[in-house]
């Protein structure tokens, strides 16, 4: 009796290693079936809407919006969006939904052997979470980590790679058939409607990635504290942003309480495709992570653009720092779970300027956080 008992114990046990196991190698899933087409086609690039304007000028060292390195915006929240311009893309193929761990933690499991963390990291204040994994949209992505898992994925679907990586560079092959980021243009493009925008508020699209909710009114008052919008907390927002709530994951729909609560306790990624979709059938681009683009920033490249028209068809940006007025550090869009409204706008433009200012000391730097994520495009030839 004592030996079959046994022997049921061993099997138990042996099973439940399986799974653990099993659990720990993820399953590779292909992204083919959710990547859409989106036909080119050609828009006005950048922010049409009125300024949204701080209530004071940033000082130097406050690290308000983290937009410019040199600090020069003023009250002028999208100033670096403003010079609207002609801009053509090819068609493409962009994924439906933000990459996840479902497929991101393969990635690490092949490449790196461990995987990254999924939710906020802990700190002398704080204790470490996890939000979940699987259908979570991945994050903690730097840019470089963003292009390593693009080419791993070609390689992975049997197609050329888009990006040569070497010590000190990164060489675009735009002309691969392989999986990449997506340029600035092709991201706003896509958010704002795509081949569908012409039909779409005269041509223009939607300001938020599927929808318009309060434009007019999302400027910060005057005498309210720097880029907070018109509310501190979930209680003072009732009734604000219906439509948008609708479609995307920021703060008043992820979780988030108020601006001074703790960091483990204030919202949180969500499981991807559960808002609804823009025009083209693409699921959170405004909102949930931050998705890197190819393009290096430029606070002055709107304005190259407009007075250079003939280098406005699908775009690339700035060729390196210190091209065209750009810093070292890439574009990121769609704003994130944590952030206000006008973070999500399809025209927003963001960076970190701590990967400009932790640079000076350490080149090597890059910036990630938990929530900086990526959404994946093919050439569509």
């Amino acid at each position: 009796m004592k030996r079959i008992i046994s022997i049921i114990l061993i099997i138990i046990f042996a099973s439940f290693l399986g799974c653990k196991k099993e659990s720990f190698v993820p399953e590779y899933m292909s992204p083919a079936e959710n990547m859409i087409l989106v036909t080119g086609g050609t828009y006005m690039m950048g922010d049409w809407t009125p300024p949204y304007l701080l209530s004071q000028p940033v000082a130097e060292g406050t690290n308000v919006k983290d937009l410019t390195p040199l600090l020069v915006h003023g009250t002028d929240f999208t100033f670096d969006a403003r010079d609207t311009h002609q801009v053509t893309v090819n068609s493409f193929y962009i994924s439906k939904y933000e990459v996840t761990f479902n497929l991101y933690d393969r990635f690490c499991y092949e490449t790196r052997g461990i995987l990254n963390s999924d939710g906020f990291l802990g700190n002398g204040d704080y204790p470490k979470t996890s939000w979940g994994r699987n259908n979570m949209p991945a994050i903690y992505l730097k840019w470089s980590d963003a292009i390593e898992f693009c080419n791993w994925l070609s390689v992975k679907e049997g197609l050329v790679e888009c990006y040569t990586i070497g010590d000190t560079y990164v060489q675009f092959h735009k002309d691969a058939n392989g999986y990449r980021l997506p340029t600035e243009a092709e991201w706003e493009y896509a958010a704002r409607g795509g081949h569908l925008m012409p039909g779409i508020n005269n041509g223009r699209g939607t300001i938020y990635s599927g929808c318009d909710d309060q434009i007019s009114s999302d400027t910060t008052a005057e005498g309210l504290p720097m880029y907070s919008d018109s509310y501190s907390g979930i209680t003072k927002a009732a009734g604000l942003y219906p439509v948008l709530k609708e479609y995307a994951w920021f703060n008043l729909t992820s979780g988030w309480l108020h601006q001074a609560y703790d960091m483990d306790k204030n919202g949180s990624t969500h499981p991807v495709g559960q808002k609804l979709p823009n025009a083209l059938g693409l699921y959170d681009m405004s909102g949930n992570t931050w998705e890197w683009c190819w393009d290096w920033y430029s606070p002055d490249y709107y304005a190259y653009c407009a007075s250079n028209p003939g280098e406005c068809v699908n775009p690339t940006g700035p060729l390196a720092p210190g091209d065209k007025g750009s810093v070292k550090c890439h574009t990121l869009r769609g704003g994130s779970w944590g952030n206000y409204p006008v973070f999500l706008r399809t025209t927003f433009r963001f960076f970190s300027m701590k990967q400009v200012l932790t640079s000076i000391a350490d080149p090597g730097f890059e910036y990630c956080s938990w929530r900086s994520g990526l959404r994946i495009v093919r050439n569509a030839n």
